[in-house]
């Protein structure tokens, strides 16, 4: 496997750009009319009921990994897999409540766990393909 000899530098480089620029720029509003969803039907007295109802498929693909985590075969990857399996758990529930009420204030609960899976799944990726050099754990900094 070829060494990445900068890929840490650039890494931490795009880190630094990027929550440099939060300082400089003004944040970007969230359009009202994102909310208004095509099928808002209310079924069983829940609104939007297919939009929450089509966040079990991640609940289930979450528990799914978190049963599986004796059977991972690099130890050292193991936080990163539990957050990652973590991550899609709660985005079936922060977007099952997000979608429930859609609202700017709820979207926060949409896209934290989001947030907090991908870059758990960056980790794996990072640490298992030693982009960095060796197998350390990236989940924390990230």
């Amino acid at each position: 496997m070829p060494k990445f000899r900068y890929a840490p530098k650039v890494i931490h480089g795009a880190a630094i750009v990027a929550i440099a620029a939060m300082f400089f720029l003004e944040p970007i509003r969230q359009d009202s009319a994102y909310h208004a969803f095509a099928d808002a039907r209310t079924v069983a007295g829940i609104g939007n009921f297919w939009n929450v109802l089509s966040n079990l498929p991640f609940l289930l693909a979450g528990m799914y990994g978190l049963s599986r985590v004796s059977r991972l075969s690099v130890r050292e990857t193991r936080p990163a897999y539990v957050a990652l399996c973590l991550g899609v758990v709660m985005v079936s529930l922060g977007s099952a409540f997000y979608h429930l009420t859609p609202s700017t204030p709820s979207l926060l609960w949409d896209r934290l766990p989001m947030t907090i899976a991908f870059m758990a799944m960056f980790s794996l990726v990072l640490d298992e393909r030693k982009v960095l050099g060796t197998s350390r754990s990236t989940l924390w900094p990230l």
